[in-house]
């Protein structure tokens, strides 16, 4: 059975594979917001495990701060990476040779794996 068509003959967007729904735009924002909140949550857990709070006081703290970072604040990341990647992709339709979106979703991943390997002291090249 052959994937739906919309009236003007184009695929549905139900008719997408799950690999080309996560290699989307949108997927690939959505794996850009992910990976800053584990940024944000390494940052914040470390900062947590270092304070003169009480242990018991330290883990409920991280754990209202992973229900915080991976509940609302998601979706603010999601809008923040959003439109920044709008935003670059703007910039990027502006300059005198084309760049695909995917090469600015590349890009941003490159400098997100440079930040991973720094916050675990791992030389990476």
């Amino acid at each position: 059975m052959s994937p739906a068509r919309s009236s003007n003959g184009n695929r549905s967007a139900g008719g997408k594979g799950p690999l080309a729904r996560i290699f989307s735009h949108r997927g690939l924002i959505a794996i850009e917001a992910l990976l800053l909140m584990g940024v944000l949550k390494d940052w914040v857990f470390d900062e947590l495990r270092k304070s003169s709070f009480p242990n018991y006081a330290k883990v409920l703290l991280v754990m209202a701060t992973t229900i915080g970072i991976f509940g609302g604040l998601f979706f603010l990341v999601q809008r923040l990476t959003a439109r920044g990647v709008a935003h670059t992709h703007g910039l990027a339709k502006s300059m005198p040779i084309a760049i695909p979106i995917s090469a600015v979703h590349a890009a941003l991943l490159f400098v997100l794996f440079l930040l991973y390997a720094r916050m675990l002291h791992l030389t990476v090249f």
